[in-house]
């Protein structure tokens, strides 16, 4: 089932129920981060309208091949739909062989026919998080947060009484 089935037909029960969860699941603050990390990277300005900037998919085939040069060797300028559906299935492609899981790609009507912004929103966020772990620096921290490390030193006492309170759960008494 297409994840975008239930924005079709009526909108009660169970579709209305997974639509609620869909759209409670997108987040508008992630949208601002993705949307600076966009436009910082390919240096095309996306307007008001996040969706409309995406729409042609110029966006997605440029943001690839600034990540990974000459991925998509050729965009389509044209508003046509099948120029538009070419220029996605360039970019899913650019993703697979950018390391991308197949799971995390969206839909070509996730975009195309404007249902499912959460979908979309997820697939972004994983490509900038692939990007981040393949050390692409940008001036928008975006994808997966990496802790610091923590150093932990233990003296001979706190290993000791370590030993001896796992000594007491096997039973033993040292």
């Amino acid at each position: 089932m297409s994840s975008t089935q239930c924005n079709k037909g009526p909108s009660y029960g169970l579709s209305a129920e997974v639509k609620n969860w869909l759209l409670s699941k997108y987040d508008p603050q992630k949208e601002a981060e993705l949307r600076s990390w966009i436009e910082g990277l390919t240096g095309l300005f996306l307007g008001p309208d996040f969706l409309k900037g995406l729409k042609d998919r110029i966006i997605f085939c440029t943001l690839m091949n600034k990540l990974q040069p000459g991925s998509v060797p050729k965009i389509n300028h044209s508003m046509q739909n099948w120029h538009q559906l070419e220029n996605l299935s360039n970019f899913i492609k650019a993703m697979v062989s950018y390391g991308m899981n197949p799971m995390d790609l969206l839909e070509a009507n996730d975009l195309f026919e404007s249902g499912n912004m959460t979908q979309v929103q997820m697939s972004l966020l994983a490509l900038a998080g692939k990007a981040k772990t393949k050390v692409l620096r940008s001036g928008v921290d975006i994808g997966v947060k990496y802790s610091e490390k923590q150093e932990r030193n233990f003296d001979d006492a706190t290993m000791k009484a370590g030993q001896c309170v796992i000594g007491l759960q096997m039973g033993t008494n040292k």
